[in-house]
């Protein structure tokens, strides 16, 4: 993928734009297959270590929230390092 530096930078604006454009993420954690299928289908490189490289990219803007269980290793899409509101509630029989 070698290409300039500028170009580089517009690559991983572009994964970045169309993953928030997308709501990406509202699918929670996911594995690295899927967001490497997204990337492929974003910027049309097929090489995986370039990929790879776009992904890595993304991970180290803290882009992603990585969390491993066990020998898995999933992400989740969370730029903004949004959660989700905690609803407690009570039930109770009378």
């Amino acid at each position: 993928m070698r290409a300039n530096k500028e170009e580089e930078e517009d690559l991983i604006k572009l994964c970045f734009l169309y993953m928030e454009y997308r709501n990406v993420f509202n699918l929670h954690y996911q594995r690295y297959g899927h967001f490497k299928g997204m990337i492929k289908w974003i910027s049309n490189i097929t090489d995986p270590t370039s990929i790879r490289w776009i992904f890595q990219k993304l991970l180290n803007k803290n882009y992603f929230i990585k969390r491993k269980k066990g020998k898995n290793t999933t992400y989740w899409f969370n730029p903004t390092n949004k959660t989700f509101p905690v609803k407690t509630f009570t039930i109770t029989f009378d």
